[in-house]
């Protein structure tokens, strides 16, 4: 198998989202804890990997075809339908990505003497499998963007800043709701190809988009020099947003571009606290 295969297969550019609140929360904490912050990377890692392959297997088992496979960003069940690899193994390393989730989880509580996170991660757990998971399988309701939402915004940032022995506070969470919302507009421009064509996701996809992605960077305006750095994000999403049209799969071929507002977002929250 070739290293683009598996790129594409485990969607491994999409990980930088998943991974951007533990970022942005090592920085908001001056980058004091090297080894909790590489122990929270794995954990979220690990589990970005375990819901991917899950939703490959549970995509297959439901027939959903593959899209966008000549881009670093397909949908659908890749490594089966590309590379042909036995769903069962999909299957297998979906669990051994969860267990190794877990087991990172309860070892960093463990050591941060943080007990009362088992609850926070319980929920993210659920958060993250119901997802994709039978009987519930949000992403195939239309509501697969709260559980997004959920698992890489307030959960999981507010979660890092216990572990960095941080206190939550106004700004603490303002900041995970916008991670959240980045991380749940990604996923709604990257799976509009899978929605009803006659559907209200796609015959209003513009204007659901918008209340997704503006409201993100609009509750920062609660830190005003913050704000000001991601002006230039906020720009090149207006542009994005402007001109962001057609069928879902041309509009699915998008998913680069939200996903580097995101990393310039990042970068630019790293530098406010940086500087």
């Amino acid at each position: 198998m070739k290293v683009s295969d598996i790129i594409k297969g485990l969607k491994i550019p999409l990980y930088f989202t998943s991974v951007s609140p533990v970022i942005i929360a090592f920085f908001y904490d001056n980058y004091k804890h090297l080894y909790l912050f590489l122990i929270m990377l794995l954990i979220v890692l690990f589990m970005q990997a375990a819901l991917n392959l899950s939703m490959d297997y549970y995509d297959y088992k439901n027939g959903k075809g593959l899209y966008n496979d000549d881009t670093l960003f397909p949908v659908g069940p890749y490594l089966i339908i590309k590379n042909h690899i036995n769903p069962e193994k999909i299957r297998y390393s979906f669990v051994i990505m969860l267990l190794l989730t877990v087991f990172l989880g309860i070892y960093i509580i463990i050591i941060t003497k943080k007990y009362y996170l088992i609850i926070i991660g319980i929920i993210a757990v659920i958060v993250s499998l119901i997802y994709v998971l039978p009987p519930v399988m949000l992403d195939n309701r239309g509501l697969g963007e709260i559980s997004t939402f959920l698992s890489f915004g307030p959960l999981v940032y507010i979660g890092s800043i216990i572990i960095l022995g941080l206190k939550i506070n106004l700004f603490v969470i303002i900041t995970g709701i916008f991670t959240g919302l980045m991380a749940s507009a990604i996923r709604f421009l990257h799976h509009s190809i899978e929605d009803n064509i006659d559907g209200l996701r796609v015959k209003h996809f513009k204007l659901i988009y918008t209340l997704i992605t503006v409201p993100a960077f609009i509750v920062m305006i609660y830190k005003l020099y913050l704000f000001i750095f991601l002006i230039p994000a906020i720009l090149i999403l207006i542009f994005h947003i402007k001109y962001i049209k057609g069928d879902p799969l041309k509009i699915t071929r998008k998913t680069n571009q939200i996903v580097l507002i995101d990393f310039i977002s990042t970068i630019l929250f790293i530098l406010y606290f940086i500087l």
